[in-house]
């Protein structure tokens, strides 16, 4: 399955609305003990995660702020404050630096950082819930945060 941004994991499954739901929820659930809890939907509702991050966000005098540079997943509620972010920091930068090619170089570096490490918490946090089954309540990575934890 390729779904236009690579190849998909080996794990992946393509679904469409025709596949026969038992077949499909057995093939994507098979070790769940009473197949019944399985299909108390008549229609279940599977929404795809992506995500999405950029080698560059500063291109000459332009630039990507927000989801246009990093989408990620929703484990730490924080894109708007990543767009926030990138938006605050852009506007101190062009204040100290009018150059705005230059300005932007530098911005871009941090920017790029920021949204690296956010990436990688919420790809951590969403395989620990909805894979490894060892996300716990109450656990202090969890908590919400575009920097960190309660950050």
């Amino acid at each position: 399955m390729d779904s236009g941004c690579g190849p998909a994991p080996e794990h992946a499954v393509a679904l469409h609305p025709h596949d026969d739901l038992p077949v499909l929820v057995q093939h994507l659930m098979p070790d769940l003990d009473q197949p019944d809890a399985r299909l108390a939907f008549e229609r279940p509702f599977l929404q795809v995660i992506y995500d999405i991050e950029v080698p560059r966000m500063a291109f000459g005098r332009v630039c990507l702020l927000g989801d246009a540079a990093f989408v990620v997943r929703p484990h730490a509620a924080a894109g708007t404050a990543k767009a926030a972010a990138d938006a605050w920091a852009l506007a101190e930068t062009i204040a100290r630096e009018t150059d705005v090619p230059k300005a932007l170089s530098r911005w871009e570096s941090e920017q790029l950082a920021l949204g690296a490490q956010l990436l990688e918490r919420t790809r951590r946090i969403g395989r620990r819930s909805q894979v490894d089954g060892n996300w716990v309540p109450g656990d202090p990575e969890l908590i919400f945060g575009l920097r960190g934890p309660g950050r």
